[in-house]
């Protein structure tokens, strides 16, 4: 019996807690996820190593995240209707078409991707505000932005996100991003994974820490 509380309570402990209006209680990471980014519609986000990197030395972002990020990515990728990214991205990360939303690629080049029934592809040419404006246009109200960092700083430098999410296996990645792209995020600590959340109200303005 000493053994199974014991193994219980460690497992709780390595769960990240949830608050809400029952009180305070362990979940998985997928959960935790999408209880945090259930109420934006507008959303981007970026994984960094240790230094704020969010390119590896493979040229992509593979290798910076691990299994934890994914889930943050899953759960913002799952409330979204549309997933919008750059070609650079899009090519250097050899994208795969998204489950369940609709891909919309900023390129002024040709895309090589097979579109699955039911799903649309949009190729854009226009610009990282532009395109994201576009897509609100065409009916889509809930869109996940998957550009570089030179895209996430042009739509924070007109106030288009509901919520930046940055992520580093270590505090000091997503610190260091932060300052970089001049936000003050919450800082969540999961047990392997780092989550600076900012968000903004209504009207634009960064909310409180």
């Amino acid at each position: 019996m000493e053994c199974s509380q014991g193994s219980s309570a460690r497992l709780e402990r390595s769960l990240p807690k949830v608050t809400d209006s029952i009180g305070s209680y362990p979940t998985s990471a997928g959960e935790y996820f999408r209880e945090l980014v259930s109420g934006f519609a507008i959303t981007a986000s970026l994984v960094s190593d240790q230094h704020g990197n969010t390119v590896s030395s493979e040229g992509s972002s593979a290798g910076l995240g691990n299994s934890t990020d994914l889930s943050l990515l899953v759960a913002l990728r799952r409330q979204s209707e549309v997933i919008l990214t750059s070609g650079k991205t899009f090519r250097s990360d050899r994208y795969r078409f998204p489950k369940q939303a609709d891909l919309a690629v900023l390129s002024n080049q040709e895309l090589d991707i097979s579109v699955p029934d039911a799903q649309k592809l949009i190729h854009s040419r226009l610009g990282y505000q532009q395109t994201l404006t576009d897509l609100k246009l065409r009916g889509y109200k809930r869109a996940h932005v998957e550009y570089g960092i030179t895209g996430i700083r042009a739509l924070l430098e007109v106030k288009a996100l509901d919520a930046l999410l940055l992520s580093s296996r270590d505090k000091s990645g997503v610190l260091a991003l932060a300052k970089e792209l001049k936000v003050e995020p919450i800082l969540l600590e999961l047990e392997d994974l780092y989550v600076g959340l900012v968000a903004w109200q209504p009207g634009g303005n960064q909310l409180a820490r």
